[in-house]
């Protein structure tokens, strides 16, 4: 990566990063006050009005945004038309979901779904004008404003549902915050976009951005049913309670993956576009990218596996003590759905998204069938097991795809995590040891919790400095790019791995 692009991608990062960490702050403390708050029949509710209403809405841009970031030059009248088609397919499917909310109730057998999903539906509409701008904002890499409103909308969601909950709202706190948090985002990116919709409406032109838009809705759409059968199948087969819980599992095992892998993939998307005929390039940029996600998300995930049990008696409370199973499993699995993001997007960025979407559809067919064979053999744990056993099977695939089509070495993809994973095992093998003799002494479980986190904290920081010693030179690189002086790094631990 030339230093001016990769100065770029680093500080844009950087960027996004801080507003994402603080967002998700923001929202991590939400959602503990609210689940002492709120029942786990609550969220299963919630959880099953999100399925439908996220499943609908990758259909209301119909995947223009991601066109307009992958291609090279735009016209106004274009965008004009890009703009004009979002706006117009999210007041059909603002109708189509209205007229559907009652089946989904009734299939579901919960009558107060139906006034659920067809409030949360007016997000369709209000998200629809925001979605250019923002799509403008990424193109640009202007990740700072993006984070900006991010934050905003948390900040605003999180006061909204934290309020009406405590007034005995019940799950409609979860509803009434949703909306909060898609009109402020909506009004933000637009008032921060450099593009205004001024001019001819060209709906022609737009054709051909619709046309790619369509092949990356389409892969979305797969990737969304594969990635939520499993609440479909907790939530028709074992019912609100347990997709409460299940879900609650869910959030808080993916919270490290989708805090750093988000972040890295929305500067992924414009960077891989501008390298997409550079392929050696293209590769040690992805590899370099894995690598990075790697070193925050894996220790993040091995460690709350190691103390997952005094870790959700102390956060969630004890009524919420059957996530475990499910947590430890999901853990297991963020392993590799945290880093395989960034190849489905090296398909993407060189436009082929035909093949993206016929392996995404393979997956919805092969986990819903892991799912509901799950469900019925053990409940939750089956369920649960599906993503351990089945979805890194699936990710081979995935990376001898992208292997093909750009010449990325799959040993070589293999070999940069492996001492990443060396690390974070020896981390939950000193956390283990840790946690057998904090019960001996027979200390708190809060106390026992914090000292679980410190020790896998410093075994981690010593794998590193002193096992893994490219990781420091990254980390070195990395700080130089955001702007901090060559020099500061003349000293140990930095002086020592370069030495070495």
């Amino acid at each position: 990566m030339q230093n001016d692009l990769r100065s770029k991608t680093i500080k844009a990062i950087s960027h996004l990063g801080l507003g994402s960490a603080l967002g998700k702050l923001i929202s991590l403390g939400s959602t503990l006050l609210l689940a002492r708050l709120l029942s786990p029949a609550d969220y299963g509710l919630m959880e099953i009005a999100m399925m439908f209403i996220s499943f609908v809405s990758f259909f209301n841009e119909i995947g223009m945004g991601a066109a307009i970031v992958q291609k090279s030059n735009l016209t106004q009248e274009e965008v004009n038309g890009c703009f004009a088609i979002a706006v117009a397919s999210s007041i059909v499917l603002l109708i189509i979901t209205l007229v559907a909310s009652g089946p989904i109730a009734v299939f579901f057998k919960h009558t107060e779904l139906r006034a659920m999903i067809s409030t949360l539906a007016v997000g369709f509409v209000i998200g629809s004008f925001g979605a250019i701008p923002e799509a403008f904002l990424r193109k640009e890499m202007q990740f700072k404003a993006i984070a900006g409103v991010t934050i905003l909308s948390i900040l605003l969601q999180s006061i909204t549902s934290v309020t009406l909950a405590l007034l005995g709202y019940g799950v409609w706190s979860l509803v009434w915050g949703s909306l909060v948090a898609a009109a402020v985002c909506s009004i933000g990116f637009y008032l921060l976009s450099p593009w205004r919709p001024y001019g001819r409406y060209g709906i022609r032109e737009a054709i051909d951005l619709a046309l790619f838009g369509m092949h990356v809705t389409t892969t979305r759409v797969f990737w969304f049913l594969y990635s939520n059968a499993d609440r479909a199948v907790v939530g028709r087969i074992l019912g609100p309670a347990s997709l409460g819980i299940y879900g609650m599992a869910f959030s808080l095992a993916t919270l490290p993956s989708s805090q750093i892998t988000s972040l890295v993939i929305n500067v992924a998307s414009p960077l891989f576009s501008k390298l997409q005929h550079e392929r050696e390039r293209l590769n040690s940029v992805v590899i370099h990218m894995t690598r990075g996600i790697a070193y925050v998300v894996y220790p993040a995930l091995i460690g709350m596996l190691a103390c997952s049990h005094e870790l959700i008696l102390v956060v969630l409370g004890p009524k919420w003590i059957d996530c475990q199973i499910p947590f430890a499993a999901l853990c297991i699995m963020g392993l590799v759905k945290s880093v395989d993001p960034l190849l489905s997007q090296v398909l993407t960025s060189i436009g082929n998204v035909k093949r993206l979407a016929a392996y995404t559809a393979l997956c919805a067919v092969v986990m819903s069938l892991a799912f509901v064979a799950g469900a019925w053999l053990d409940g939750l744990r089956g369920v649960s097991a599906a993503w351990v056993l089945v979805y890194p099977l699936l990710s081979v695939k995935l990376l001898r795809d992208v292997s093909r089509l750009t010449g990325l070495s799959m040993r070589a993809y293999y070999r940069c995590l492996l001492p990443i994973l060396a690390g974070t095992l020896t981390m939950a093998i000193v956390v283990l040891l840790v946690r057998q003799l904090m019960f001996t002494l027979g200390l708190q479980v809060p106390v026992i919790l914090a000292v679980e986190v410190l020790s896998g904290a410093l075994a981690y920081l010593a794998w590193i400095i002193f096992v893994d010693r490219n990781a420091v030179q990254e980390i070195r690189q990395i700080l130089i790019d955001l702007g901090a002086p060559a020099a500061r790094f003349e000293r140990w631990p930095f002086v020592r791995a370069s030495r070495s």
